[in-house]
């Protein structure tokens, strides 16, 4: 798993299948301060995991389409416009928005716009 630090978080970045499959599972909990960015996703789940988490849904622009709390047990489709899903740590998915934009996190992964 490969981290980037910017703005004050810790961006968790899958580099392969099993990490980005794995996610957050095994863990007690997620800092406050880190985000597990999954590029080219529309789903996500809790199943099996010990804590809730913030799902922060963007378009293919990377703008910001919505924001769900999603409780240990889940699994959500948050809409057809989502492209990437970034997952805080519950409650602190406003607080990402408001820290990080779109064009922020492609820079930070090293993204081009043209090829996400």
């Amino acid at each position: 798993m490969r981290h980037v630090a910017v703005a004050g978080w810790t961006l968790e970045i899958p580099e392969n299948h099993v990490e980005r499959t794995r996610g957050l599972l095994g863990r007690t909990e997620l800092d406050r301060t880190h985000a597990l960015v999954l590029v080219r996703c529309r789903s996500v789940h809790t199943v099996g995991m010990r804590f809730p988490i913030d799902i922060v849904g963007l378009d293919a622009d990377w703008a910001l389409v919505g924001v769900r709390t999603l409780a240990p047990g889940r699994i959500a489709w948050p809409g057809r416009r989502i492209r990437h899903i970034v997952e805080t740590a519950a409650g602190r998915a406003q607080a990402f928005s408001a820290s990080l934009g779109g064009r922020t996190i492609r820079e930070a992964l090293g993204i081009d716009p043209r090829r996400t």
